[in-house]
């Protein structure tokens, strides 16, 4: 281990309790999407940034640090300030910030404040050990990942608001980088029937239906449960040929029917069905067809039913992201991993789209990090990250500038 190493992964040492009470104030500032009422977090965030040294400015609630010098490099850290909504079942105070034992509870104590605080405190660590970069370092906290990302690294990607030769975006398993991400695909179906009396003109077949009978929005939606339920199975029987990182065993697509709802009584014919489906797909395959093949059976079925009033909608389409890990920042990243662990950590696939691929789109070698494992239970009660993993992602953020950036 470099001299200049020792000293930086010292300081992250010495700021652990500093990081670790960062973590628990903005797990304490709720920040969920919906409603995503993001200025409080934001506002605190850029506050910390501008203590601790970096210079920052704020777009539409995006948070942008910089620290170094004109002239080399830009290298982007990325994670996000939004979180999934909290829900119910939770033991714990979800904005508390408690810490019990290893852990620090909290919603988006995994997801991604973990990963706020640990590139903050990553180029806080480079500034207190002196290190002259080579080249720029940009620190950005984004809101909206929980949508798309739109609005957020969408945004500030798309408008060229931050610029860069290399991107890494902490928002992945531990321990391991990774170079392959799946893609997502958000579908939502709505029918809309005919409401009517139950009883006297209950939704049949013919010939026992007449102009006053009803058409049941939620048998309608059955064959596109049918449907989706096949599309699994065919998506089930293709195996990434991609590591997967300890901890997250999918090495298949999921096709997942997140929410169903309809009708208005027990005595009425139901004249509305909602249903909601999230599709993830491991990195090989092909989400656009998957959308056409979609939408193809929703015009079928349309044609063969004439008399219902059938809508789709993909608001989210992000495609899978297949990283080159020949290249120089793949190095640095790589080369971050064996520094810390004293070993060959080599990448991984993660399942979960990202905002990786808002920079990979626009010309950025683009790789991920992270400090999650299943059991922290992201988007579920009780979430929690351990603070070794908080403190370790922390290090190889600081590790991968170093290097790339000397």
């Amino acid at each position: 281990m470099e001299e200049k190493e020792k000293i930086v992964l010292q300081k992250i040492d010495d700021m652990k309790d500093d990081i670790v009470t960062f973590l628990q104030q903005i797990v304490q500032i709720p920040s969920e999407v919906p409603p995503g009422k993001y200025r409080p977090i934001s506002k605190f965030v850029a506050a910390k940034m501008e203590e601790l040294g970096i210079t920052n400015k704020v777009k539409r609630n995006n948070v942008i640090g910089e620290i170094g010098k004109e002239g080399g490099r830009t290298l982007i850290f990325n994670a996000h300030m939004d979180t999934v909504e909290v829900f119910d079942g939770w033991t714990k105070d979800p904005h508390s910030g408690e810490i019990i034992g290893n852990k620090v509870y909290g919603r988006g104590a995994a997801d991604d404040k973990s990963c706020v605080a640990a590139e903050i405190f990553a180029a806080k660590a480079l500034l207190d050990a002196g290190v002259e970069l080579n080249g720029k370092l940009v620190i950005t906290a984004v809101v909206n990942e929980e949508i798309a990302g739109f609005g957020g690294a969408e945004f500030i990607a798309n408008d060229k608001i931050v610029k860069g030769d290399a991107c890494l975006v902490g928002d992945g398993p531990r321990n391991y980088p990774t170079a392959y991400v799946g893609g997502t695909l958000q579908v939502s179906f709505t029918i809309k029937g005919v409401r009517r009396q139950n009883m006297a003109y209950p939704d049949l077949n013919p010939p026992n239906r007449n102009q006053y009978s009803g058409i049941n929005a939620i048998h309608k939606m059955i064959p596109i449960i049918d449907f989706l339920k096949n599309l699994q199975e065919e998506i089930e029987k293709i195996e990434t040929q991609y590591p997967i990182a300890p901890g997250m065993p999918s090495k298949v697509g999921s096709v997942t029917i997140t929410k169903i709802d309809g009708g208005v009584s027990h005595t009425s014919v139901p004249d509305n069905c909602n249903l909601h489906c999230l599709i993830n797909v491991i990195p090989e395959m092909d989400l656009e067809a998957i959308k056409t093949k979609i939408l193809t059976f929703v015009e079928e079925y349309k044609k063969e039913n004439p008399e219902i009033d059938l809508n789709v909608q993909a608001p989210v389409f992000i495609e899978p992201l297949i990283a080159d890990t020949n290249t120089e920042f793949a190095s640095s990243v790589k080369k971050a991993f064996n520094t810390l662990y004293n070993e060959e950590r080599d990448f991984k696939m993660f399942i979960a789209s990202t905002d990786a691929h808002h920079f990979k789109r626009n010309g950025i070698d683009t790789l991920l990090i992270g400090p999650m494992i299943g059991d922290n239970n992201y988007h579920a009660q009780d979430e929690f990250i351990y603070i070794e993993d908080l403190i370790n992602t922390t290090k190889i953020f600081a590790l991968t500038a170093l290097d790339y950036l000397k």
